[in-house]
């Protein structure tokens, strides 16, 4: 370093601790934005931080990244509290993010959210952790001392999307990084991940242009939890009320068409479920009062659905006949005993030593007292 530099950055760092100002650069040099407030007191401590902070971003320019690198370093010792040190601070992660060093930009990332997050500059901070992580999940390799090439880390691309929502939670990347890590998550098979990030989506930011995709991709994980109409129907009846959800918020997007489409056919499997249990209870299990219940549940559910159709005609078969055909395991081990109704629920007394409530018939006790004893 040059005698000249020197004297600015002992300067700086001698005089420019209270040094508080919002600063922009333009055309290769740095200055007050105008408009603001440039409360540097006394005056001449601001010419003085200007010329270090042109001359380290001059370094970094003519590529001595090293130097550049050591002279923001300083800048921020000598302006510690002050827009100055953010600015240090800002600059130096976009020299490590430009070299590769993501792990030192992030670190200095959380320390400037740490101590100036009213920073007017700090969104720069959040894009600059934005790109990280699109980086990283691109396959970009980290490279260890701004040269040497690590191994890729796609999933780690996830953490640094979390840290970004964290910095600006209310900020105009926070959904983007939410359907970002969706898309990875079913990309790499990680499931939790991407239905934790979708749940977010949806209710946290109910108006992002991402919703509409947020909704159709939790529908269709929740509708393949579901094997079939053999299966429990819960994560059926959930996808159809997302694809609902996204036909009634979203009407002109173009999924909306395809949620009616899916809604049908999501509707149409939880009501044959029923059927299929109704089926069961009448011709397996000869109840037809059970098999009755589950077919009119199966027409509530979708009552313009197909499965509804099918439930109406077997309720037909047991109203006209509520003993079920015999099969051949009936003819062969007998017909599966009807359970009692309900006008039939009292137990019965079986032989005179029980009473009417089952227990032993004792007979009437002699009072005990002293005419008894």
């Amino acid at each position: 370093m040059n005698l000249p530099a020197k004297l600015l950055l002992a300067a700086a760092l001698l005089l420019g601790a209270h040094a508080r100002a919002e600063f922009i650069r333009v055309d290769g040099a740095w200055q007050v934005k105008p408009g603001t407030p440039a409360d540097v007191s006394p005056p001449s401590r601001l010419p003085v931080l200007l010329l270090a902070m042109d001359h380290a971003s001059g370094r970094a320019d003519a590529g001595d990244i090293g130097g550049a690198l050591k002279e923001w370093e300083i800048i921020g010792e000598a302006n510690v509290g002050a827009e100055a040190e953010a600015i240090s601070l800002l600059t130096r992660a976009r020299i490590y993010v430009s070299r590769g060093e993501f792990e030192k930009a992030t670190t200095i990332i959380d320390d400037l959210f740490a101590r100036h997050s009213s920073f007017p500059g700090f969104a720069g901070a959040v894009d600059l952790q934005f790109n990280i992580a699109n980086r990283l999940a691109e396959g970009e390799r980290r490279r260890l001392g701004g040269w040497f090439p690590w191994f890729s880390d796609r999933d780690s691309a996830i953490g640094s999307w979390e840290k970004t929502i964290r910095l600006a939670p209310n900020g105009p990347k926070a959904d983007e990084c939410l359907i970002r890590i969706a898309r990875l998550g079913m990309e790499r098979d990680l499931p939790a991940k991407t239905n934790d990030a979708l749940e977010r989506l949806v209710s946290d930011y109910p108006t992002s242009k991402f919703a509409p995709e947020a909704l159709e991709l939790l529908a269709t994980l929740r509708a393949k939890e579901s094997l079939g109409p053999a299966w429990d129907q819960a994560t059926t009846i959930e996808a159809a009320d997302h694809w609902r959800t996204l036909a009634d918020q979203f009407p002109n997007d173009p999924r909306a068409k395809v949620a009616i489409e899916q809604i049908a056919i999501l509707r149409d499997r939880a009501a044959r479920a029923r059927l299929s249990l109704a089926r069961f209870y009448f011709f397996n299990r000869n109840n037809p009062e059970a098999a009755k219940l589950m077919a009119n549940a199966c027409r509530n559910i979708a009552p313009e659905s197909a499965a509804a159709k099918e439930a109406e005609t077997l309720l037909a078969t047991i109203e006209k006949d509520p003993t079920p055909p015999k099969t051949l395991a009936d003819r062969l081990l007998g017909t599966m005993p009807r359970p009692r109704a309900v006008t039939e629920a009292k137990p019965q007394v079986v032989g005179e030593d029980l009473d009417a409530l089952g227990f032993k018939n004792e007979g009437t006790k002699a009072p005990v007292g002293p005419a008894n004893r």
